[in-house]
């Protein structure tokens, strides 16, 4: 190489982000130029192998088994019509959209007769949906939506295929059949889009993008890094030449599909230009290191709590004891989830309590949690079990009879029945005092205008157990603190296994566990609804034709407080994880 040689390193452009830019004369706003930085993100969503993992993975836990209502059950016509104005599909996307981009969008599409009701809320993807310049009080009025934001003007036939439409925001469109809704977290400095949480890890998501494609090419290299290119007769020439040149060769060997970091040496020799290969043996250690410090930082900035928990698996195994797992899981769905459960929550109720049709919402986790170790519901081996016909009580009047007996029968003259809901459950159980239960006694959930009282409700059918056969056909309501003290009674059907043991529907066997939380043992197809009875003579808004699912809202409003109960296990056994039943402790 000759001393007077000229030497340049073509390198990788590093990703600058665009502004974002108010276009005043077409009065829409986008997220950097043709809204390319929505493009970005969904790029290095579907290149970076973890940067994937964890963003589907945190979709699947923030659905988990799907939406529900605390006031109103799931087997009911009013859940069904909520389920055909917002389907699973749908929601399942926009929770998508919320995990990747950091916002979510869909469209309300009103009813053709009477534009006062929805008809329909539909998925649209946020990355193509941007807002209008703002109002002079601040209120951004509609959305734009463009196909392709960078092809806008394309044509097909003579038509514009990705022509922008304007779309009014939710509440300002007068008359409009379709409005668009955006949900979008404060970001602080930001008046038009929000960021997801995670944007620090994207140089690390890319990298590990590059590092791949490196790794691809260097392999068809023949373990090649790159090479040095000398080119003769040229030191003398402009800057200009040298640009062109150095630009020449930049397009066409450079990038990381080239696996490379092209050297140009402009020197003065005559020979002929050369291409000198460079080699390193320890190229691999070098990228496994940066490999997994991208895996890392891309983890930390998505603040996964075990890589395990959302399919990153490390390479010495397991990445903790079945302990550590479970705390982990906790902390993931307690920290990371459930706020990003909370946002979607809170902005599906904004717009049902535009429509007045406001109603407590939840997901059902993926996995359930377990409660307390005496409460759950264990059987080490499901097949081949033999239910027992008969109540293993005695002679004399069985537990559940005893129980029967603290029923109360409906006193509709005394109180009107306000609603009927399916039961939530408290986190932590609270277990009733061992005092002697006393029907028609004041429960602690009673108010001066209200009771609230239990039902086991449920199909009967050939198979259905005693305890659950007996329950249905006393038609009896019940407290709480009733209920909760079968938790030390014996009061269900035992079962015999396959050793011709008498087990119990409780862990390892034993004959008690919560009845408040799995009904009639595991596989059971049985709930407790509640029931609010409100005192005659104490007026709600029963005229309104919503009255089903917004009582509940009423009765609070009257200043009467619900209990709120956790929404973990508000289903019958049989929907539960694993029918109810614990997983084979090994």
């Amino acid at each position: 190489m000759s001393k007077n040689s000229d030497l340049r390193f073509v390198s990788f452009n590093k990703y600058v982000r665009e502004p974002i830019k108010e276009y005043a004369h077409k009065g829409w706003v986008l997220n950097g130029n043709n809204n390319s930085f929505y493009t970005y993100l969904v790029a290095r969503y579907k290149g970076s192998t973890t940067h994937k993992a964890i963003c589907d993975s945190y979709s699947n836990l923030i659905y988990g088994q799907g939406l529900f209502s605390e006031d109103v059950d799931t087997e009911s016509e009013e859940w069904k019509g909520f389920l055909k104005l917002f389907s699973k599909r749908d929601q399942r996307r926009v929770i998508l959209d919320f995990v990747i981009l950091g916002e979510l969008s869909f469209q309300i599409i009103r009813q053709k007769g009477n534009r006062s009701k929805p008809a329909k809320f539909v998925h649209i993807e946020k990355s193509k949906v941007v807002p209008s310049i703002e109002d002079e009080d601040g209120n951004i009025t509609s959305y734009w939506y463009s196909r392709d934001w960078k092809d806008q003007w394309k044509t097909l036939n003579g038509r514009r295929i990705a022509e922008p439409k304007q779309y009014p925001a939710l509440g300002f469109g007068t008359g409009s059949e379709v409005e668009i809704y955006v949900g979008k977290p404060y970001d602080l400095g930001s008046e038009y889009f929000s960021d997801p949480e995670y944007l620090p890890i994207l140089p690390f998501a890319e990298f590990e993008e590059e590092v791949a494609n490196y790794y691809l090419k260097y392999i068809k290299n023949g373990l090649s890094l790159g090479n040095i290119v000398n080119v003769p007769n040229s030191v003398n020439w402009s800057n200009d030449d040298k640009n062109a040149y150095e630009k020449k060769v930049k397009s066409r060997l450079t990038g990381s599909e080239n696996a490379n970091s092209m050297i140009i040496s402009f020197n003065g020799g005559e020979e002929n230009t050369t291409i000198e290969s460079i080699k390193n043996e320890y190229a691999h250690k070098q990228w496994d290191f940066l490999t997994v410090e991208a895996r890392q930082q891309i983890l930390t900035g998505h603040k996964a709590t075990s890589p395990s928990l959302v399919g990153v698996i490390n390479a010495s195994g397991f990445s903790s004891t079945a302990d550590e797992m479970d705390e982990s899981e906790h902390q993931l769905m307690k920290r990371v989830i459930s706020p990003k459960q909370g946002f979607i929550i809170d902005s599906i109720r904004e717009v049902l309590e535009y429509f007045n049709m406001d109603m407590p919402l939840g997901f059902v986790p993926l996995t359930e949690k377990k409660v307390l170790a005496d409460t759950e519901i264990v059987s080490e081996d499901k097949e081949g079990l033999k239910l027992s016909t008969e109540c293993n009580c005695g002679k004399k009047k069985s537990n559940l009879e005893s129980f029967l007996e603290l029923g109360e029968d409906e006193d509709l003259e005394t109180f009107d029945l306000l609603d009927e809901i399916e039961v939530d459950y408290n986190e932590e159980i609270e277990l009733a005092s061992t005092g002697t239960a006393r029907p028609n006694a004041k429960s602690s959930q009673d108010s001066e205008d209200f009771i609230v009282r239990y039902r086991y409700v449920g199909k009967l059918s050939n198979d259905t157990r005693n305890f659950c056969n007996k329950m249905l056909n006393a038609k009896k309501v019940y407290r709480k603190e009733d209920i909760l003290q079968l938790s030390n009674k014996v009061v269900n059907d035992f079962y015999v296994n396959k050793e011709g043991r008498e087990v119990g529907w409780g862990p390892k066997g034993v004959k008690t566990y919560s009845i408040w939380l799995y009904k009639g043992g595991g596989s059971c197809k049985h709930k407790w609804n509640r029931i609010i009875y409100l005192k005659k003579g104490v007026s709600v808004d029963a005229n309104s034709p919503l009255a089903k699912t917004i009582s509940t809202s009423a009765a609070r409003r009257k200043g009467y407080k619900i209990e709120t109960n956790d929404t973990l296990v508000s289903i019958a056994p049989d929907k539960m994880t694993n029918n109810g039943f614990l997983k084979p402790r090994k």
